[in-house]
């Protein structure tokens, strides 16, 4: 999706002032919250969101939970300071307030499915475990960040676009809202996670996962985070064709656990949920679509939504999901 040149121009100015790049020189990615400016063999990018819903605070404690998982993983993409000293630089153009900050580039690129091998899910699980090491690790220290629970958001979003969503699946939102926010805020299972960990917003450098896009941020259970990786391998087309549920229990999970576990300690149920999650992913992607018109991620947007819609509306996602991936390969 090309950006607008007037935008663009106005922009540039701004940011070339606060950084000293210039974005004529940057590759621009457009999503539905956010520009970002990729620069080649630079090793930094510039993300300017583009959305009031996050306030400043929440901004500035997501970079500062970056900054701070630092020490537990090399490869988390930190943010650097601005000409003016600022993790986080705002501006107006046109009446609209933007908000700019400059990371340390991801090494590597994004790995094709068809790429993907044991080690892979070793080394992916190693990075999350990690990550939720460090937020056990924060929360049980006492340190709180700025940020939502994903409960809350999921509440606002259903609330957003509830008149959009079909009685049939709305039943089944409910049930399955109602079923996560039961579970306890339990002291390692629950804290600060990514948010929208999939393998679209990491980069993969021979053994090394580098992450980034942490924009989505939030305190939730742990296996919301396991989830979001799990569906996003399926709808990218690892094993297109074959049984979900095979898939994971016998390809993905094994090795994932097996570097997750090197970092973040588990019980016999720890993964217990993760079923729910996949089911709770695919709800809050599904209501996220309902109110865009526009993405620069799907273009299809209504195949997407009954796509998604359908795997909410059954018992079992996994399942769902299999047959929904087998009818999209036929054509259906």
């Amino acid at each position: 999706m090309k950006m607008n040149e007037e935008l663009k121009q106005k922009m540039r100015e701004v940011l070339q002032e606060r950084y000293g790049v210039d974005i004529e020189e940057a590759v621009c990615r457009y999503s539905t919250q956010n520009y970002a400016f990729i620069f080649r063999e630079k090793p930094y990018m510039i993300r300017v969101s583009i959305s009031p819903k996050k306030t400043r605070k929440e901004i500035l404690s997501e970079l500062m939970w970056v900054d701070d998982l630092k020490p537990f993983k090399q490869t988390i993409c930190e943010p650097n300071e601005s000409l003016n000293g600022f993790f986080l630089e705002e501006f107006e153009i046109d009446g609209r307030l933007y908000r700019a900050s400059m990371f340390r580039t991801a090494r590597g690129n994004i790995k094709l499915t068809t790429e993907m091998k044991p080690m892979f899910f070793i080394c992916v699980g190693d990075l999350l475990g990690a990550i939720h090491h460090a937020s056990s690790n924060e929360r049980e220290l006492g340190i709180q960040y700025s940020r939502k629970k994903m409960s809350d958001n999921f509440e606002e979003l259903r609330n957003r676009v509830k008149e959009h969503i079909p009685p049939e699946i709305e039943g089944r939102i409910l049930a399955v809202q109602k079923e996560v926010d039961s579970l306890p805020e339990e002291l390692g299972r629950y804290g600060i996670c990514h948010g929208d960990f999939h393998i679209n917003n990491f980069f993969v450098e021979e053994n090394n996962i580098w992450l980034f896009d942490f924009d989505g941020c939030t305190y939730a259970n742990y296996m919301y985070d396991v989830a979001s990786f799990v569906q996003a391998c399926f709808l990218m087309g690892y094993k297109a064709g074959e049984d979900c549920r095979k898939v994971l229990y016998e390809d993905i999970l094994p090795y994932f656990k097996t570097g997750y576990e090197l970092n973040k300690e588990c019980d016999g149920h720890y993964w217990d949920h993760l079923e729910l999650f996949l089911t709770y992913r695919t709800a809050i992607a599904y209501m996220s679509l309902l109110e865009i018109d526009e993405c620069g991620v799907v273009d299809n947007l209504e195949h997407i939504r009954r796509f998604l819609g359908y795997i909410i509306s059954q018992d079992n996602a996994l399942d769902a999901m299999t047959t929904a991936l087998k009818r999209q390969a036929a054509g259906q």
